[in-house]
């Protein structure tokens, strides 16, 4: 292999890809979810794991959603003491319970959240008659992120990134239905999360929404980092815009965002 190899040499070779950032905006940490036990579940262990593949930082959160929160979330906060250069936590909110959500982001806020997660459509409560803005009020502030797993509808993510352009909204699992508000709002980022669940290509991706705007996201550790690298690695497209999915589109939010993180490798 050449000193500096492609991304598909990297993953064909079955190494990891250690000459560009790889950044993974959709992730979980946890011991089990609702349905099944997760082994090799420790921060040690998911270090080594993601070492295996060459991914130099997850953003997590919590696996299991219909439960109280806040043990999942304290999953995430502890692996970012003990790995801040490995690991961003987000807080989970459960929408049947919006009485709690301030008092759980402050939670989170005192023990170095990066922003919320959202995820309704596990949590048996219709999404369309949820406001979120009370949340976003709270993080407008704190250079935060707040990922959904689906925002309910193109009008209501686009509300939401005109009114709070200070946080950065990630749709979180591979669609082209939110293209138009992505392409626009220089806030609104797509996730990569789930591609052949979607039934949707890395090309597709491409070729209608803006590249900058695409953010690598595996959903690992309840999918494997393989089957969201992999399609990227393999996708008909160029290398530059491999690296930008993979990392730097990434690795330019936390710039933006101003969070103190240090990947050790080359852009």
């Amino acid at each position: 292999m050449s000193s500096k190899p492609t991304i598909l040499e990297c993953v064909r070779a079955g190494e990891p890809i250690r000459h560009i950032p790889v950044i993974d905006l959709h992730s979980h940490l946890s011991t089990s979810s609702e349905y099944y036990y997760i082994p090799y579940h420790n921060y040690d262990q998911v270090v080594r794991y993601m070492d295996r593949f060459g991914v130099d930082h997850l953003l997590t959160f919590a696996l299991a959603t219909t439960t109280d929160p806040r043990p999942g979330n304290h999953y995430q906060y502890q692996a970012s003491k003990e790995y801040p250069q490995r690991f961003s936590p987000l807080t989970m909110l459960h929408a049947g319970f919006p009485q709690d959500w301030i008092e759980i982001l402050e939670d989170g806020w005192n023990n170095g959240s990066r922003g919320v997660k959202l995820i309704s459509q596990y949590q048996g409560v219709d999404e369309l008659g949820i406001d979120w803005s009370p949340v976003f009020e709270y993080a407008r502030d704190k250079n935060w992120i707040a990922l959904h797993h689906s925002w309910g509808g193109v009008e209501r993510l686009e509300r939401w990134a005109k009114e709070f352009p200070e946080i950065v909204f990630i749709v979180g699992h591979a669609t082209t239905g939110y293209r138009d508000v992505v392409n626009k709002y220089d806030n609104v980022y797509q996730n990569t999360s789930a591609l052949f669940a979607f039934e949707l290509s890395v090309e597709r991706l491409v070729n209608e929404i803006d590249i900058d705007k695409i953010i690598h996201g595996s959903d690992t550790l309840d999918l494997d980092l393989g089957t969201s690298i992999g399609p990227i690695a393999y996708a008909n497209i160029s290398e530059e815009e491999k690296k930008k999915i993979l990392g730097r589109n990434a690795l330019n939010i936390m710039k933006q965002l101003k969070w103190d993180i240090d990947l050790m490798k080359g852009c």
